[in-house]
């Protein structure tokens, strides 16, 4: 900004500490914004000019600005559902204590109202489907309908109440991409894995329109408050996509919104909107904030229920044989899938975890640049955790976002179990996340909230850097050489999921002429040490320069 171009700004921020993400100008004291967007970045020497009678002045008194973080992965609506409404487990229950929470949380709501939760661990899979444990259920919760999800999603415990409304008995029979356990005498034992969860879900009754708003909005405040300014949500219906149109009409969106529209009913009820028929009118959901070509598809489950597809099979239970999880479609019906959606600009999201799920996508996706030529949209692959090391480099040839998540790149107890399902040498290979970035690959961080972690985003950045437990639980350190620099991990949670949601002219960084999207922290992160990352409070979230979070300071 020169003498001759000077400005009066609506609002400057001064004396602070800006890391700006974007490499022509990686550092600065003090921005200035009007109408919402950044109109001068520099010292406070030169935004002085900017500063009029009735320019608003912020002194950030020396601390540390950075663009508004976002989520490359979430389920925003279902994680501020389970926050508002429903019961919240530990991995570390086992049924004793699952059943006690239940007992308590029954006590709340009529009869016929359904009882929901979710956080127990596929650890405790084997005890929760033993003989005994439906009927303990059962006594819990009397003939109250209750189901309650594991902290992955992928398998459900549900009573004979909740089995009962759904019309589900004996005779049941196991659906495409999903299992019903049974008892030995072939009575249900109440555990549901991946799709077959869908027949227990079309039963329980929707929320209010009301409630359906409140959800929305406490997914959008509950963000804003840990500075996340924006999420691609990973699975979205109809009903969802309403739900944030809905705070979009209102003005009280507050966060940048790419939504990957469900194409199936693994995790998503069918009646809440679901497959071609949403995908088809999704532009009456488009907006300024929301991003609608998005879709999702699944190509396996997650280790822990010995669903998510490896090349070797699982390690062989005692007494019992060595279980093989396959890819959900074959390499030809997934391309057949992403073909006509590559051809119309929509950016598809696939779900893998397994080494050969993740090879089975890319060799689709491999097939549909053949078909359709190089030029169609980024896709992404979703959790990529264990990745052969000889497919790292087709991400970037293929043109396919890393989209990192759940933030379990640290010593953990799901780790652990999936250790003692794949055996130690698949076990130690996860993650391998700096020789992706390194690839030249587009990298981008999620939480997969409500999926095992929480929203924030700094215990996950934290474990990025560490490679630590960023709680304490488990010591050790996971893969150091893996380990990512500040510098190296920020642009994961800001301009390169801004880029993959369609939004990187925006917003992602601090740059003249994008949204005045940033937030203002308790600490300064570049000059404490890596493991006190975690616990950032952030102290005001701005959107649009507007402020969305004040923590009162």
């Amino acid at each position: 900004m020169t003498a001759e171009q000077k400005i009066s700004a609506d609002f400057v921020v001064r004396n602070a500490r800006i890391y700006t993400v974007d490499r022509r100008l990686p550092w600065a004291s003090a921005i200035a914004i009007r109408d919402g967007k950044f109109v001068a970045i520099g010292s406070d020497a030169k935004i002085k000019s900017a500063i009029g009678p009735n320019t608003e002045v912020f002194d950030a008194e020396g601390r540390l600005i950075l663009p508004g973080l976002i989520d490359s992965h979430c389920h925003a609506f279902e994680g501020a559902r389970a926050d508002l409404f429903e019961v919240r487990l530990s991995a570390v229950d086992g049924l004793h204590q699952i059943l006690g929470k239940v007992k308590e949380a029954a006590k709340v709501g009529g009869d016929n109202t359904w009882l929901k939760g979710a956080g127990w661990s596929l650890q405790k899979l084997a005890e929760l489907s033993a003989e005994s444990s439906l009927e303990k259920f059962d006594e819990a919760t009397s003939d109250r309908p209750t189901v309650l999800r594991d902290s992955s999603h992928h398998a459900m415990f549900a009573n004979s109440a909740a089995m009962n409304a759904a019309g589900l008995t004996r005779d049941t029979k196991d659906v495409k991409n999903g299992s019903i356990i049974k008892y030995r005498n072939g009575d249900l034992s109440g555990i549901f894995l991946e799709e077959a969860c869908a027949l227990v879900d079309k039963a329980i009754p929707s929320l209010s329109d009301n409630d359906k708003r409140r959800v929305a909005l406490r997914a959008v405040s509950l963000y804003n408050s840990l500075g996340v300014t924006g999420f691609t949500y990973a699975l979205a219906s109809e009903m969802t996509l309403r739900a944030f149109k809905g705070l979009e009409d209102e003005g009280k969106l507050t966060v940048w919104i790419a939504t990957c529209i469900a194409t199936d009913s693994i995790l998503t009820p069918e009646r809440d909107g679901v497959g071609l028929a949403v995908i088809a009118k999704r532009a009456g959901y488009r907006s300024q904030h929301i991003a609608v070509d998005y879709v999702k598809f699944f190509m396996d489950g997650v280790p822990g229920a010995r669903t998510a597809a490896f090349r070797e099979p699982y390690v062989a239970t005692p007494g019992g044989t060595a279980h093989h999880a396959k890819s959900f479609d074959s390499v030809a019906e997934l391309c057949d899938k992403i073909v006509p959606l590559d051809r119309e600009g929509i950016h598809v999201k696939i779900h893998a975890v397994g080494d050969q799920a993740i090879r089975d996508t890319l060799d689709a996706i491999e097939k549909v640049r053949l078909v359709n030529g190089q030029s169609g949209p980024q896709h992404s692959i979703a959790h990529l955790g264990y990745v052969f090391d000889e497919d790292i480099p087709r991400l970037s040839r293929l043109n396919v976002l890393a989209d990192l998540c759940p933030p379990l790149w640290f010593p953990n107890g799901i780790l652990q179990n999936n250790t003692a399902v794949l055996g130690d040498e698949r076990g130690q290979r996860a993650w391998p996340i700096k020789d992706i970035v390194r690839s030249g690959a587009a990298v981008a961080l999620g939480t997969d909230w409500p999926i095992v972690a929480s929203p924030s985003p700094w215990p996950g950045l934290c474990g990025l850097i560490t490679r630590k437990d960023p709680a304490g639980r488990v010591g050790g350190v996971f893969r150091p050489e893996q380990a990512l620099s500040l510098e190296e991990a920020l642009p994961l949670c800001t301009i390169n999921v801004a880029e993959s949601m369609g939004f990187g002219d925006v917003t992602g960084s601090i740059t003249l002429g994008k949204h005045a999207d940033f937030i203002v922290l308790d600490r300064d992160l570049f000059e404490i040490p890596p493991e006190d990352i975690s616990g950032t409070e952030v102290l005001r979230t701005y959107f649009a320069g507007r402020l969305a979070h004040n923590a009162g300071t």
